[in-house]
């Protein structure tokens, strides 16, 4: 008879059955996928990371291959979609694939801020930006009165970021609200002098925005030192528009920089930008210009209409001296045309400046050619 204990040394002799192996081998497959996904999305997180300091710093090229791997890897995010949108226009140099990704965004983006604690100032942003790219301006007022009222107005503004300040100030310009906006953005360029640091696409529109406003306001040196700092912080900001620079750059005296940045202007002000290239070749002829006329009073107080009988009393001395003075390109300007030519180029320049247009003045006063080469 075969003892007990036989049996017992026998049965766990025996190999295993298929069914036990499966039922012993479940849990450690089960934490092998688990670890596999956890892998996944850590590495995603990691390449996001990575691709959000390349966008930070306007580097939408290298940034866009990281970002998509990012998606790739599975990584559902609002923000990460909405940078790929921003990156392939970038890239691309056209909207199509920006609009295309923004609409896959805008569902992601809607469920996250559903969420508990999920309605953050980014994702509020994005939003705002994307209906109104849209044109869904009931979507883009809500977004951007929730953003404005749980942050701008929360409980601890302070704390707010350059970035924070720039979003700020950008959704007060899409609800038309002016004061709001150049006070936001403002402090926005403040807080990134402070901190030296944060995103360099976010900082470079800041300068670009508060320089347009410096213009605006006659600040003429301090727009064009804000241009060159946006640019130089991120080369590729659209926001710093050619015409625009050659403006401030042609008003701060800087007149070779303002004739090279308005030949690079290929939007609808190129006809304006032309005159202001050749109007700046002039100006830089006979530098410096004087900021005030021959009787004493400042360019800048000048009425418009006084200013427009000026500049035809100046174009009239300058047409005269050179009808009476021999000269060929390229030689050096008789004493008599230099100094007409230095007025009228100052007259005209306040004008051009001022009134952000040229061209048909000088048609219809029949000064064109005293302007252009």
């Amino acid at each position: 008879m075969i003892s007990s204990h036989a049996m017992s040394s026998a049965c766990s002799s025996r190999s295993p059955s298929p069914l036990s192996l499966f039922l012993r081998a479940f849990p450690a497959a089960g934490l092998i996928v688990l670890c596999a996904g956890c892998s996944g999305e850590s590495r995603a997180r990691g390449a996001l990371m990575e691709a959000t300091a390349l966008y930070d710093q306007g580097k939408c090229a290298e940034a866009l291959p990281l970002l998509q791997k990012a998606r790739a890897a599975g990584l559902e995010d609002g923000a990460l979609l909405y940078q790929i949108g921003y990156c392939r226009e970038a890239v691309e140099g056209r909207p199509e694939g920006r609009r295309e990704t923004w609409n896959e965004a805008e569902p992601v983006l809607v469920r996250e801020i559903a969420q508990a604690g999920g309605a953050t100032l980014v994702r509020l942003y994005d939003l705002t930006v994307i209906h109104s790219d849209r044109q869904e301006w009931d979507k883009m007022n809500q977004y951007a009165r929730q953003a404005i009222e749980q942050f701008e107005k929360g409980p601890d503004p302070n704390a707010l970021t350059g970035e924070d300040w720039f979003r700020l100030g950008r959704l007060h310009d899409l609800l038309v609200e002016p004061s709001e906006a150049e006070a936001a953005y403002r402090r926005s360029v403040s807080a990134f002098a402070r901190t030296k640091g944060g995103s360099a696409i976010y900082r470079s529109l800041a300068l670009a925005k508060v320089a347009e406003l410096d213009l605006e306001r006659a600040r003429y040196p301090i727009a064009a030192n804000g241009f060159d700092e946006a640019l130089t912080l991120y080369h590729a900001n659209n926001q710093v528009r050619p015409f625009l620079q050659g403006l401030a750059l042609l008003a701060a005296h800087r007149f070779e920089e303002a004739a090279a940045r308005f030949g690079e202007d290929t939007s609808d002000t190129n006809a304006e930008s032309q005159y202001g290239a050749d109007l700046a070749r002039k100006a830089k002829d006979v530098a410096p210009l004087d900021d005030k006329d021959i009787d004493g009073v400042p360019l800048a107080s000048i009425p418009e209409d006084v200013l427009q009988a000026r500049v035809r009393d100046a174009a009239k001395a300058f047409r005269a001296a050179r009808d009476k003075n021999s000269y060929r390109q390229g030689d050096p300007l008789p004493a008599e045309v230099a100094l007409h030519q230095k007025r009228f180029a100052a007259l005209l320049g306040e004008y051009f400046v001022r009134t952000r247009a040229m061209q048909e003045f000088c048609l219809h006063e029949g000064i064109a050619d005293l302007v252009r080469r």
